[in-house]
C-alpha cells in the first residue's frame, strides 16, 4: 500500500508540470494532536506530533461549478504514545478533496472542503508493530492571503479518521487533528 502511496504523490507532483492557470500546488506542515487512540477495546493517549504534506488542484469554476475546486493530496502525521517513549503511530494518507471557496469580498479567502480516500497507519507499541490501510475522510477550512497574483499563504485545519485498521490482529481506530500553515502557488 505505501508504494501506492508513493506512486499517487509522484502522479500529483508530476501533474503540476502540466497545469494551467487555474491549477494550484500547495505545500504545508504543522501540528498534530490526536482525541486518543483506540487499540481494541481501550484507549491510548498521544503526545503531540507533526504533519506535512502537498497538494495539487484545479478550480472548477470552468465546470460551472462556481467557487468550487477538486483537488488530491497527499498527507503524513506522525506522534508518539504519552507513556511510551519511543513507540508511535504514523499515518500516510492520499486523498481526493471537493473545496468550497465563498466569495465574501474579504481581504482573506475562507475555505472548507471534505475528502475521501486512503489511509494507511503505522502501529508500534513494543509488543505489536505493523500497518495497515483502510478507507479514510477528512474534513478540512481554513484562510488563505494572498501576497501575490501567484502565491497565497494559508492556515487550515483538518480533522482525519480511519477507524478498523487491523494490525497484528488489533483493531486500531486512527483520528487526529492538525493545524497547519502553507503556500499555495497557481500555476
Amino acid at each position: 500500500m505505501k508504494k501506492y502511496l508513493l506512486a499517487s504523490a509522484a502522479a500529483i507532483l508530476l501533474s503540476a508540470g502540466a497545469a494551467q492557470a487555474d491549477t494550484y500546488l500547495s505545500i504545508l506542515g504543522g501540528s498534530t494532536w490526536d482525541p486518543g487512540l483506540t487499540v481494541g477495546a481501550g484507549k491510548q493517549g498521544l503526545d503531540n506530533g507533526f504533519n506535512f504534506g502537498a497538494r495539487v488542484g484545479h478550480d472548477l469554476d470552468e465546470y460551472g461549478l462556481k467557487n468550487f475546486s477538486a483537488d488530491v493530496d497527499l498527507f503524513y502525521n506522525q506522534s508518539h504514545f504519552s507513556d511510551m517513549p519511543g513507540q508511535h503511530i504514523r499515518s500516510l494518507s492520499s486523498m481526493a478533496d471537493l473545496i468550497y471557496r465563498p466569495d465574501l469580498g474579504l481581504p482573506v479567502d475562507l475555505y472548507g472542503g471534505a475528502g475521501l480516500g486512503v489511509i494507511n497507519t503505522e502501529y508500534g507499541n513494543g509488543a505489536v508493530s505493523g500497518s495497515g490501510s483502510v478507507l479514510g475522510w477528512q474534513m478540512l477550512g481554513g484562510v488563505e492571503y494572498p501576497v501575490s497574483n501567484d502565491m497565497k499563504l494559508f492556515v487550515e485545519y483538518r480533522y482525519q479518521n480511519a477507524h478498523d485498521v487491523n494490525v497484528g490482529g488489533l483493531p486500531i481506530g486512527n483520528t487526529s487533528n492538525n493545524l497547519s500553515v502553507g503556500m499555495k502557488f497557481h500555476m
